[in-house]
């Protein structure tokens, strides 16, 4: 049987090859070329356009909130890391102020006299605090580990008030303070800050991942009573 020559004017992946029938020649172009040259750009514009009506349609429909439910849902953990080293530290912080509180309270008005406010508020904002504080820890070590929202909740609440409040009267109604006094509540105050931003952002977190979990749950029912039937 004659080859065929191989023609100049034609593209490498378009010379023609010999078929292994016995009828002749046949032109042949391989898949590759032949998905190149079939529309081109006219055809990504085109599966871009059906993207993006698909992508409208899921949303219209819910399915965009399901798919974003269900990787909320299957996120992990959502303890928040930040949150239980301040609380640690936290912890450890509380002991040492309170001791240094009594002390410097003690050896102040042994030797200076106390005004009224800071003779009996003094006392009964601290007595509160440390009445306070280690249920605002525990809902706070619970909440964020278990991930209950209710305990992270409360951490948060607390945190606001009545700790923080506590703290800017210690600061700010006695009639002097000494220089390590002032030093410590202002970074047990800055502790409190940091405690309720970062809280406040685990607590929305937290809401979200079980309210996906419940839709997601609530969408199952029907269907497994269904396949139960």
């Amino acid at each position: 049987q004659p080859r065929c020559a191989a023609r100049p004017d034609l593209d490498p992946y378009q010379q023609p090859h010999l078929s292994s029938t016995p009828t002749g020649l046949h032109m042949t172009t391989t898949r590759r070329r032949r998905r190149g040259n079939d529309g081109g750009p006219e055809r990504s514009a085109l599966g871009n356009a059906i993207a993006h009506l698909g992508d409208a349609w899921s949303e219209l429909s819910g399915g965009r909130r399901q798919t974003d439910e269900y990787f909320d849902s299957n996120a992990g953990l959502a303890s928040n890391v930040s949150l239980q080293m301040l609380i640690f530290f936290n912890s450890i912080y509380s002991l040492a102020w309170g001791a240094v509180w009594i002390s410097l309270y003690s050896y102040k008005y042994a030797y200076w006299k106390a005004d009224l406010m800071s003779a009996f508020l003094n006392p009964i904002l601290f007595a509160i605090w440390a009445l306070i504080e280690p249920i605002r820890l525990w809902f706070g070590v619970s909440g964020n580990l278990n991930e209950k929202v209710g305990n992270l909740a409360a951490f948060f609440l607390l945190t606001i008030f009545p700790q923080l409040f506590a703290h800017l009267q210690l600061l700010i109604a006695p009639s002097f303070l000494l220089p390590f006094e002032a030093v410590s509540g202002a970074l047990m105050l800055v502790l409190l800050l940091a405690e309720a931003y970062v809280s406040y952002y685990a607590t929305r977190k937290l809401i979200k991942k079980s309210t996906a979990q419940f839709h997601l749950q609530h969408d199952a029912e029907p269907v497994d009573s269904q396949q139960e039937m």
